[in-house]
Protein backbone atom coordinates (compact mmCIF):
# COMPACT_ATOMS: atom_id res chain seq x y z
CA UNK A 1 0.00 0.00 0.00
CA UNK A 2 1.41 2.86 -2.07
CA UNK A 3 -0.38 5.46 0.76
CA UNK A 4 0.57 3.97 4.03
CA UNK A 5 2.76 5.13 6.69
CA UNK A 6 3.80 4.12 10.40
CA UNK A 7 4.56 6.16 12.93
CA UNK A 8 7.92 4.70 13.07
CA UNK A 9 8.26 6.03 9.22
CA UNK A 10 8.42 9.71 10.90
CA UNK A 11 10.53 9.33 13.66
CA UNK A 12 13.32 8.19 11.04
CA UNK A 13 12.61 11.03 8.92
CA UNK A 14 12.68 13.73 11.79
CA UNK A 15 16.14 15.33 12.56
CA UNK A 16 17.46 16.99 15.22
CA UNK A 17 18.41 17.12 19.05
CA UNK A 18 16.33 15.43 21.86
CA UNK A 19 16.42 18.14 25.02
CA UNK A 20 18.13 15.73 27.19
CA UNK A 21 21.41 15.43 24.55
CA UNK A 22 21.27 19.45 24.33
CA UNK A 23 21.39 19.28 28.26
CA UNK A 24 24.28 16.71 28.09
CA UNK A 25 26.04 18.91 25.33
CA UNK A 26 25.75 22.83 27.35
CA UNK A 27 26.33 21.01 30.63
CA UNK A 28 30.14 19.73 28.96
CA UNK A 29 31.05 23.28 27.01
CA UNK A 30 30.25 24.45 30.98
CA UNK A 31 32.75 22.22 32.57
CA UNK A 32 34.74 22.61 29.67
CA UNK A 33 34.91 26.21 30.35
CA UNK A 34 35.32 26.70 33.91
CA UNK A 35 38.18 24.68 34.02
CA UNK A 36 39.95 26.44 30.79
CA UNK A 37 38.94 30.03 31.63
CA UNK A 38 41.52 30.57 34.08
CA UNK A 39 44.12 29.36 31.42
CA UNK A 40 43.12 31.58 29.19
CA UNK A 41 42.77 34.68 31.19
CA UNK A 42 46.56 34.25 32.19
CA UNK A 43 47.40 33.79 28.33
CA UNK A 44 45.81 37.58 27.64
CA UNK A 45 47.32 38.65 30.29
CA UNK A 46 51.35 37.12 29.51
CA UNK A 47 50.32 38.82 25.95
CA UNK A 48 49.39 42.25 27.09
CA UNK A 49 52.67 42.30 29.29
CA UNK A 50 55.17 41.12 26.20
CA UNK A 51 53.05 43.48 24.38
CA UNK A 52 54.15 46.74 26.18
CA UNK A 53 57.54 44.69 27.07
CA UNK A 54 58.05 44.99 22.99
CA UNK A 55 56.63 48.47 22.55
CA UNK A 56 59.24 50.34 24.93
CA UNK A 57 61.95 48.06 23.65
CA UNK A 58 60.82 49.16 20.31
CA UNK A 59 60.43 52.96 21.20
CA UNK A 60 64.10 53.17 22.68
CA UNK A 61 65.47 51.56 19.79
CA UNK A 62 64.36 53.68 17.26
CA UNK A 63 64.92 57.13 19.68
CA UNK A 64 68.47 55.43 19.87
CA UNK A 65 68.48 55.17 15.98
CA UNK A 66 67.38 58.63 15.42
CA UNK A 67 69.93 60.16 17.90
CA UNK A 68 72.90 58.65 15.91
CA UNK A 69 70.98 59.76 12.49
CA UNK A 70 70.39 62.66 13.09
CA UNK A 71 73.28 63.60 15.01
CA UNK A 72 71.72 65.00 18.18
CA UNK A 73 70.43 63.89 21.51
CA UNK A 74 66.94 62.20 21.05
CA UNK A 75 64.90 61.81 25.04
CA UNK A 76 62.59 59.40 25.87
CA UNK A 77 60.81 60.61 28.55
CA UNK A 78 57.07 59.38 30.68
CA UNK A 79 54.00 60.99 29.88
CA UNK A 80 50.73 62.35 31.52
CA UNK A 81 47.04 61.89 29.61
CA UNK A 82 47.94 65.79 28.02
CA UNK A 83 51.21 63.94 26.48
CA UNK A 84 53.72 66.24 28.85
CA UNK A 85 56.88 64.82 30.73
CA UNK A 86 56.86 63.43 34.36
CA UNK A 87 58.76 63.62 36.63
CA UNK A 88 59.11 60.33 38.51
CA UNK A 89 60.05 57.05 37.65
CA UNK A 90 56.59 55.84 36.52
CA UNK A 91 56.15 55.12 32.95
CA UNK A 92 52.75 53.45 33.52
CA UNK A 93 50.46 56.04 31.21
CA UNK A 94 52.82 55.79 28.19
CA UNK A 95 55.74 57.81 26.78
CA UNK A 96 56.70 59.91 23.42
CA UNK A 97 60.74 60.62 22.04
CA UNK A 98 61.22 63.98 20.92
CA UNK A 99 64.57 66.07 19.95
CA UNK A 100 64.99 69.79 21.53
CA UNK A 101 61.35 70.73 22.08
CA UNK A 102 59.19 68.02 23.81
CA UNK A 103 55.87 69.93 22.52
CA UNK A 104 57.47 68.37 19.10
CA UNK A 105 57.30 64.42 19.74
CA UNK A 106 58.17 62.59 16.59
CA UNK A 107 56.94 59.15 18.64
CA UNK A 108 53.91 58.98 21.30
CA UNK A 109 53.14 55.50 22.83
CA UNK A 110 50.39 55.53 25.19
CA UNK A 111 49.66 52.16 27.35
CA UNK A 112 46.66 50.58 26.10
CA UNK A 113 46.10 48.44 29.71
CA UNK A 114 46.46 50.59 32.80
CA UNK A 115 46.71 47.51 34.45
CA UNK A 116 50.33 47.26 33.64
CA UNK A 117 52.51 49.41 35.61
CA UNK A 118 55.83 50.34 34.15
CA UNK A 119 58.29 51.88 36.56
CA UNK A 120 62.06 52.60 35.49
CA UNK A 121 65.12 53.21 38.05
CA UNK A 122 67.04 54.90 36.18
CA UNK A 123 65.23 58.26 36.52
CA UNK A 124 62.40 59.99 34.69
CA UNK A 125 64.09 59.90 31.33
CA UNK A 126 66.38 58.46 28.74
CA UNK A 127 68.72 60.69 26.74
CA UNK A 128 70.14 59.00 23.95
CA UNK A 129 73.18 61.14 22.52
CA UNK A 130 74.52 61.29 19.27
CA UNK A 131 76.66 58.30 19.37
CA UNK A 132 73.38 56.48 20.97
CA UNK A 133 75.01 56.35 24.15
CA UNK A 134 72.82 56.82 26.99
CA UNK A 135 75.72 57.42 30.03
CA UNK A 136 74.03 58.49 32.86
CA UNK A 137 69.95 57.25 31.85
CA UNK A 138 71.07 53.58 32.41
CA UNK A 139 68.69 51.40 34.32
CA UNK A 140 65.42 49.00 34.50
CA UNK A 141 62.52 48.64 33.08
CA UNK A 142 60.35 47.21 34.95
CA UNK A 143 56.44 45.92 33.71
CA UNK A 144 54.06 44.11 36.33
CA UNK A 145 50.32 43.34 36.17
CA UNK A 146 48.15 42.74 39.54
CA UNK A 147 49.98 39.01 39.09
CA UNK A 148 52.92 40.73 41.02
CA UNK A 149 56.45 40.30 40.86
CA UNK A 150 56.42 36.43 39.89
CA UNK A 151 55.03 36.98 36.33
CA UNK A 152 57.05 40.76 36.13
CA UNK A 153 59.32 41.77 33.13
CA UNK A 154 62.19 43.70 32.82
CA UNK A 155 64.73 45.62 30.29
CA UNK A 156 67.67 46.78 30.89
CA UNK A 157 69.02 49.86 29.26
CA UNK A 158 73.14 49.85 28.98
CA UNK A 159 75.27 52.67 29.10
CA UNK A 160 75.93 52.49 25.96
CA UNK A 161 72.65 52.40 25.00
CA UNK A 162 71.35 48.78 24.30
CA UNK A 163 68.76 47.34 25.38
CA UNK A 164 68.00 44.19 26.30
CA UNK A 165 65.35 41.60 28.26
CA UNK A 166 66.18 40.78 31.65
CA UNK A 167 66.34 36.82 32.30
CA UNK A 168 65.92 34.86 35.87
CA UNK A 169 69.61 33.83 36.20
CA UNK A 170 69.26 31.78 39.75
CA UNK A 171 66.26 30.00 38.83
CA UNK A 172 64.03 31.25 41.31
CA UNK A 173 61.33 32.02 38.49
CA UNK A 174 61.23 35.62 38.94
CA UNK A 175 63.54 38.08 36.50
CA UNK A 176 67.14 39.83 37.92
CA UNK A 177 66.53 43.20 36.62
CA UNK A 178 68.55 45.44 39.33
CA UNK A 179 72.36 45.89 38.50
CA UNK A 180 74.69 45.76 41.20
CA UNK A 181 78.32 46.55 41.56
CA UNK A 182 79.42 43.67 40.70
CA UNK A 183 78.00 42.82 37.95
CA UNK A 184 75.28 40.68 39.01
CA UNK A 185 71.49 41.34 38.89
CA UNK A 186 68.87 41.29 42.01
CA UNK A 187 65.26 39.89 41.61
CA UNK A 188 62.38 42.06 40.71
CA UNK A 189 60.58 42.86 44.33
CA UNK A 190 57.37 42.87 45.16
CA UNK A 191 58.12 46.72 45.77
CA UNK A 192 58.85 47.08 41.71
CA UNK A 193 55.30 46.20 41.28
CA UNK A 194 52.74 48.19 43.07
Amino acid sequence: MAGQHTALDGRLLERGFTLIELMVVLAILAILLFVAAPGFQDLIRNNRLVSEVYALRATLANARSEAMARRAAVTVCPIDSAQNCLVGSDWSSGYKSFLADPNQPFQVKNLESNAIAVLFDGGNQVRFDQRGNALGFDGAFTFCDQRGEEHASSLILSPVGSVRSATDTDGNNIVNAHPQADGTFNDIAAADCP
